[in-house]
């Protein structure tokens, strides 16, 4: 505000308790203070003179949280979507039944609530060999950073066969251009699927909207995000080889793998402890004599193909 940035370690309140008081998320926190910090190293190395009497130690004090990463132990499991869709509501009550197709869809898809919230009728292809969703801004889809994919989903035949009943049923009665996850009109207790404008903040809506089959089908309130770990979680417990891994951390739009290893690492520590705990009673690796010299005979050139040849057969097995 009225302080210049030159002299913002004159502010009383640490940046830190500043953000903290802001009510915002500790992932909005600590990319909050990376972003300003990341301005005042900028600022203090390309405008020597006028930053000259900002402390290089109070920059470097301007540290983010530690984000706690637990937070992601709470997420949906497949018996819950299966709880939530075995009560065949349909045309009953059209926006229940639009609810459950949507939490059936965020699971199967990972997508985020404000992507999924907004994809249009035609950006949904249930019916092809593999069943896909695409997430693009060009669509009208809210994606983060305005990025944009074709994602996939999980075949769960029971859950697709349920999203489907939904698809059908939109397509039929809507343009090809309107919300999957459309409003539906109500009017003195009846409900139609006359067109309405959807409202711009359609994901809050949906985190409502699940609270209110949640609590219908006795189950915890989950967020639409753990519906995202959910599929993560159902996918990382699945995944047999590093090209399954990679597919799937690109289909939840992460910009490498590393991400998607930060974020879950930790859930696999308790399956990590029963592996490792079985190990001792495995017996010795003898080297087999034979194929050791075999390998010490060859080339640099042959090393590398013998390399490869063993990673394609990895891929296969």
């Amino acid at each position: 505000m009225e302080t210049p940035l030159e002299k913002a370690h004159k502010i009383d309140i640490p940046f830190l308790a500043y953000t903290k008081e802001l009510g915002i998320a500790q992932e909005s926190q600590k990319k909050t203070i990376e972003t300003a910090r990341a301005l005042l190293r900028w600022a203090k190395l390309y405008h020597e003179q006028q930053f000259i009497g900002l402390p290089s130690y109070w920059l470097e004090d301007i540290t983010p949280p530690h984000i706690d990463k637990r937070g992601v132990d709470k997420f949906v499991q497949v018996d819950e979507i299966f709880k939530i869709t075995s009560q065949r509501i349909g045309k009953s009550n059209l926006a229940l039944w639009r609810d459950q197709a949507m939490a059936c869809m965020l699971f199967l898809s990972g997508a985020r609530a404000s992507a999924a919230a907004t994809l249009p009728i035609k950006a949904v292809h249930l019916n092809d060999e593999h069943p896909c969703i695409e997430q693009k801004p060009e669509l009208g889809v809210r994606t983060k950073n305005g990025k944009a994919a074709t994602t996939y989903l999980h075949i769960i035949p029971d859950l697709l066969d349920f999203v489907r009943g939904w698809d059908e049923f939109v397509r039929a009665n809507f343009p090809d251009d309107h919300l999957w996850y459309s409003p539906m009109h109500q009017e003195w207790g009846e409900q139609s699927t006359k067109v309405l404008v959807p409202g711009k903040n359609r994901h809050h809506a949906l985190g409502k909207r699940l609270r209110i089959i949640s609590a219908m089908n006795q189950l915890p309130y989950k967020s639409p995000h753990q519906y995202r770990h959910g599929y993560a979680i159902f996918g990382l417990e699945r995944c047999q080889t590093m090209e399954q891994y990679h597919a799937l951390s690109r289909n939840m739009m992460h910009n490498n793998i590393a991400i998607t290893d930060q974020v879950y690492v930790h859930l696999e520590v308790q399956e990590r402890g029963r592996i490792l705990s079985g190990i001792y009673a495995n017996p010795v690796m003898k080297p087999d004599s034979d194929l050791s010299a075999f390998i010490l005979k060859l080339g640099k050139e042959d090393i590398q193909e013998a390399l490869r040849l063993i990673a394609n057969r990895l891929v296969s097995l």
